[in-house]
């Protein structure tokens, strides 16, 4: 798209296809997070739209993707890529930022339909997101937070070695849940990255969003 160049960025991994999501495709994202994504009775992310009923977190993964397009400035972002297996979309990898020129700090998040979790599909989104962290983007450090309770977030950051930087409590509805931040940067990273192939398509094309 020619005043949207975000849309020729894409990573691969050898499973996985990462890119933005057509509207159609958006709308597939909608109804994996409809599916499930975590039992309903757990709570993985500080904010609802995964816990509420399926039509409502549809609706949600839509505007969360519309809003992160409307608020994108060159300094403050959140990439939000669609996860592809082959044609079939799976989950959603984010990379945002806030103040990325100063800071050179960006962090991830990422969910996956409960289908298609523990295939090791979360490890290679996570090196997709620190490859263009790094490797795309010049990052210093990447950081993550998931809850306590979250432990295929965590074990994912566990194999890239991140280390522990820190707990703060968020209020989620009328409970107060530990929020663990764990951090990488670009000197650790480049120890693994060679463990971890990903190739990143349209660069040059997309770095005017960026700086």
């Amino acid at each position: 798209m020619r005043h949207w160049p975000l849309t020729a960025l894409v990573l691969t991994t050898p499973d996985l296809t990462l890119r933005l999501p057509t509207d159609s495709e958006l709308d597939e994202l909608a109804q994996v997070a409809a599916d499930g994504i975590h039992p309903d009775d757990e709570v993985c992310f500080p904010q609802p739209w995964a816990t509420g009923p399926p039509s409502l977190r549809a609706r949600r993964v839509l505007q969360n993707h519309w809003w992160a397009r409307g608020d994108w400035e060159r300094d403050n972002w959140r990439l939000l890529l669609a996860v592809f297996r082959g044609d079939e979309v799976i989950g959603q990898q984010n990379l945002s930022a806030r103040n990325f020129t100063l800071t050179q700090e960006a962090r991830t998040g990422f969910w996956l339909g409960q289908e298609f979790q523990r295939q090791g599909y979360g490890t290679q989104m996570r090196a997709a997101a620190l490859t263009l962290a790094f490797e795309g983007l010049n990052a210093l450090r990447v950081t993550s937070t998931a809850f306590a309770s979250n432990t295929a977030s965590r074990a994912v950051s566990r194999k890239f070695g991140y280390r522990a930087n820190g707990v703060h409590r968020v209020a989620v509805g009328a409970d107060v849940i530990d929020a663990h931040e764990e951090v990488i940067e670009r000197a650790d990273w480049r120890l693994l990255s060679a463990g971890f192939p990903v190739t990143i398509h349209g660069m040059p094309a997309c770095l005017s969003c960026f700086q």
